[in-house]
């Protein structure tokens, strides 16, 4: 079985629909589910490293990370311009993608979850 989480919203949305989905990753793979999390739009941004992150956005990288240390692939689409950028670089694990690897991903799945 394979899911693929797309992320969308702002870290800070109420309701924390960012930590809710990295939450539903984690649990899935424990699961021995496959999951493939793409971070998008609003939520785009948790992909880049940061040397002093506030409080919730480091209880984000920290799951980020311990989703990745359970085995689901982490992308970021939306972030071309990175290159460009000095100083600017995306967490370790994390990969760029785009929209063409996130359809693509989307038609392999079992389930498609989007937040």
């Amino acid at each position: 079985m394979h899911w693929t989480i797309l992320i969308r919203s702002h870290p800070d949305a109420s309701g924390n629909p960012v930590l809710q989905g990295l939450r539903m990753a984690a649990a899935a793979v424990a699961d021995e589910i496959v999951v493939s999390v793409f971070l998008a739009e609003g939520a785009a941004s948790l992909a880049l490293h940061s040397e002093n992150p506030g409080a919730r956005w480091r209880v984000h990288h920290d799951l980020i990370a311990e989703v990745q240390e359970l085995g689901a692939e982490m992308h970021a689409i939306g972030l071309e311009w990175l290159h460009t950028t000095e100083n600017r670089a995306l967490i370790p694990g994390i990969k760029m993608a785009s929209m063409k690897t996130l359809v693509r991903q989307m038609k392999l799945s079992d389930q498609v979850i989007t937040l």
